[in-house]
C-alpha cells in the first residue's frame, strides 16, 4: 500500500515519466514552471537534484507572487517529506493558501495530501475523512479526472479497512473511464492489478487471474507493476492450491520487490511462500522461517495490514504445535497490537478472526499463558535446583564411592601382606605372669589363669573355634572351670568378649585359608561360614566386615583378580 499510495499521489500531479537530467550548465532561473515540473517529476530517483529544482521553482513562483504555483512548490516539498509532520503542515499551508480560491485542482489536492499522512501513519479513520473532503471538492469543482482518482485513493482505503466490496464499483468505474484514453496507459496498469486484489479478497481467484494473466501478455519486464502482477499470480495460485507454481511465482516476484523499498509486500509474498511450505512440504519449521521474517519487517516498518494478520494466527498456531509458550506469548501481544489497530480503524476482519482471536478472546489466552509460563518457570527452578542437588549429591557419591575403594584397596592390601594364621603361644603371657604376679589386676589365683590360659592356647591351636554353636558355659565345662572365670580371662588377656574372641579366630582362620586354598575360594558363603563354625551366612558376613572392613564376597574377588594379574 505504501507504494501504491505514492504512485496515486503522483497520478494526481500528472506524474508517469523517469528519465535523467543534468544541472550542469543549465541555468534554472530561465527554466518556465513547465520544464521545472518536467524535471521535479524526472528526477524522482535523485532526491538532493530534485530538492534543487523545488527550491527554484519556489522562488521563481514567489517573486510572481502566483498563489496555485506557491501551493504546487508546497505540494513538491511535502512529498519529500511523506509521513512526517511537516507534509501535514505544507498540507494545511496549501489549504489556507488556496480555499477561498475557485480552483480546478486545489484545495482538494491539498485534502488528498492530507489523507496521505494519515494513512501513511496507520489512522485510516482520519485518512478516510480528508479524502472524502477531497472529493467532494473536486466534484464542487467539476475535475472529473481528479474525481476519478480521488475515488481510488478512497477504494484503497476501503480495501485496507477490511471492505473490499465496497472498494469494487470505484475501480470498475475508474477502468470503464481510462481504458478508452490513449495516453493512461499507465493508470489502466494500475487500476486492473487493484481489481485483481479486490477479487483475490472476494474469494474469486479465478476472476483475478483473468485480469493478471490478460494483462502479463504485454506487460513489459521493466514496468513497475511487473513485479506486483507476477506477485499476485503467485498469491492466486496458492490460493488454488497449485503450490509448485504458486512457489515458482512467488520467488520470482521477492527477487524482483527486493530491490524496492516497498517492504509491505515483499512480507506478504514471504507470508505466502511460508504457506505454500506449511501446506504443501508439511515443513514447520522451514515455514516458520518465512513467517517470522514477514513479524521482521513489520516490527522494522510498524505497519499494519488486513493482508499479514494471518501471519500472526499462523505463527501462534506453530508455537501451540511446537509448544513453546514464550514465543506463543510474543506473537499473541503482536496480534493484540494489531487487533488494537484494526479496532480504531473500523477495521472488517473475517467471522473466523472476530470468532476466534477478539481482542477479549485475546487477552484470556494472554493471561492464562502469562500463567502458564509463570508456572513452567516455576517448574523449571525447581527442576534446577533438583538437578544442581542431584549433581553435588552424584559428585559427593562418586568421591565417597572412590574414597571407600581406596579403603577398600587399602584394608585387602593389608590383609594379604599380613602373615598366615599359625598357631597361638600363651608361653610370653604366662612368663609375663611368673615376673608380674605383683601387678595382676584380676582377683583370680595365678595358678587357675596360668591353666586357662595354657588350656585355650591348646584350644586355639586345635582349632575347637571351629565347632558350631559352640557356647562360653561348654567351654568352660571342658576347662574344668566355670564360665565367670573363663570370661574374666579372655576379657583381661584376650581383650574381647567370649563371642569376639571366637568369631575373630573363626575370622583369621578364613582370611588364612582364602590366601591359600584356590578350592575352599569356590565355595558359596554359605559353605564357607559352615566351616568356620557359623550357622548362617549372614553372621559370618557381618563378622567378616566388623574384623576386616571388608565383604567376604569382595575379598574372595579381589584375591582371583590378583592371582589372575600373577599368572598372566
Amino acid at each position: 500500500m505504501k507504494k501504491i499510495t505514492l504512485i496515486l499521489l503522483l497520478a494526481i500531479n500528472g506524474v508517469i515519466f523517469s528519465q535523467q537530467n543534468n544541472l550542469q550548465n543549465i541555468n534554472l532561473k530561465k527554466l518556465s514552471f513547465k520544464e521545472l515540473d518536467e524535471k521535479i517529476e524526472n528526477s524522482a530517483s535523485d532526491l538532493n537534484r530534485k530538492k534543487v529544482y523545488i527550491d527554484v521553482y519556489y522562488k521563481k513562483a514567489k517573486e510572481f507572487n502566483d498563489v496555485f504555483r506557491i501551493a504546487d512548490a508546497m505540494y513538491y516539498k511535502a512529498l519529500i517529506h511523506r509521513g512526517k509532520a511537516i507534509q501535514l503542515k505544507y498540507a494545511d499551508s496549501i489549504i489556507s493558501l488556496t480555499n477561498n480560491k475557485s480552483d480546478y485542482i486545489y484545495p482538494a489536492k491539498a485534502y488528498v495530501l492530507k489523507a496521505n499522512y494519515f494513512q501513511i501513519n496507520l489512522n485510516l479513520n482520519q485518512a478516510l475523512k480528508y479524502i472524502l473532503i477531497a472529493e467532494k471538492l473536486s466534484q464542487k469543482r467539476g475535475n472529473f479526472e481528479q474525481n476519478l482518482i480521488i475515488k481510488r485513493y478512497i477504494g484503497l482505503i476501503k480495501i485496507e479497512l477490511g471492505r473490499p466490496e465496497e472498494a469494487l464499483p470505484l475501480f470498475v468505474e475508474n477502468l470503464n473511464y481510462f481504458k478508452n484514453k490513449p495516453n493512461k496507459k499507465i493508470d489502466v496498469i494500475f487500476i486492473k492489478w487493484v481489481l485483481a486484489d479486490i477479487y483475490i479478497r472476494l474469494n474469486k481467484e479465478d476472476v483475478a487471474l483473468n485480469y493478471i494473466n490478460n494483462e502479463l501478455k504485454t506487460l513489459p519486464v521493466t514496468n513497475p507493476y511487473y513485479p506486483y502482477y507476477i506477485m499476485y499470480k503467485g498469491i492466486c495460485l496458492n490460493l488454488k492450491n497449485d503450490f509448485n507454481q504458486s512457489k515458482t511465482y512467488l520467488e520470482k516476484a521477492i527477487s524482483l520487490i527486493k530491490n524496492t523499498d516497498d517492504t509491505s509486500n515483499l512480507a506478504i509474498c514471504y507470508y505466502y511462500k511460508g504457506e505454500n511450505i506449511f501446506k504443501s512440504e508439511k515443513n514447520i519449521d522451514k515455514a516458520m522461517l518465512y513467517y517470522e521474517k514477514v513479524d521482521s519487517i513489520l516490527v522494522k516498518t510498524k505497519q499494519y495490514s488486513c493482508d499479514i494478520k494471518d501471519n500472526y494466527i499462523r505463527l501462534i498456531e506453530i508455537s501451540k504445535i511446537t509448544n513453546n509458550d514464550k514465543k506463543q506469548l510474543y506473537y499473541l501481544n503482536r496480534l493484540i497490537e494489531i487487533e488494537s489497530y484494526f479496532k480504531a480503524n473500523n477495521v472488517i476482519l473475517s467471522n473466523k478472526i472476530s470468532k476466534n482471536y477478539d481482542t477479549p478472546n485475546l487477552l484470556i489466552e494472554k493471561e492464562n499463558l502469562i500463567k502458564e509460563i509463570k508456572n513452567e518457570n516455576i517448574f523449571h527452578t525447581i527442576i534446577s535446583i533438583l538437578l544442581m542437588l542431584g549433581l553435588v549429591f552424584s559428585i559427593y557419591y562418586l568421591i565417597k564411592v572412590k574414597n571407600k575403594n581406596k579403603l577398600f584397596e587399602q584394608r585387602f592390601n593389608e590383609l594379604m601382606q599380613a602373615p598366615l594364621l599359625e598357631n597361638s603361644n600363651n608361653e610370653e603371657q604366662i612368663i609375663q605372669i611368673k615376673n608380674n604376679q605383683e601387678e595382676k589386676t584380676i582377683d583370680l589365683p595365678i595358678e587357675m589363669i596360668k591353666d586357662i590360659l595354657k588350656k585355650l592356647s591348646e584350644f586355639e591351636n586345635k582349632k575347637g573355634y571351629l565347632r558350631l554353636n559352640l557356647k562360653q558355659t561348654d567351654l568352660a565345662r571342658e576347662f574344668a572351670s566355670n564360665s565367670s572365670y573363663l570370661s574374666k580371662i579372655i576379657n583381661f588377656y584376650k581383650e574381647k568378649n567370649f563371642s569376639q574372641y571366637i568369631n575373630d579366630m573363626r575370622i583369621d582362620y578364613a582370611i588364612s585359608r582364602l590366601k591359600k586354598d584356590k578350592k575352599f575360594r569356590r565355595y558359596t558363603i554359605k559353605a564357607i561360614s559352615e566351616e568356620v563354625g557359623f550357622s548362617n551366612s549372614e553372621s559370618f558376613a557381618k563378622a567378616f566386615y566388623t574384623k576386616t572392613g571388608l565383604q567376604p564376597s569382595y575379598f574372595i574377588k579381589k584375591i582371583e583378580e590378583t592371582k589372575n594379574k600373577l599368572s598372566a
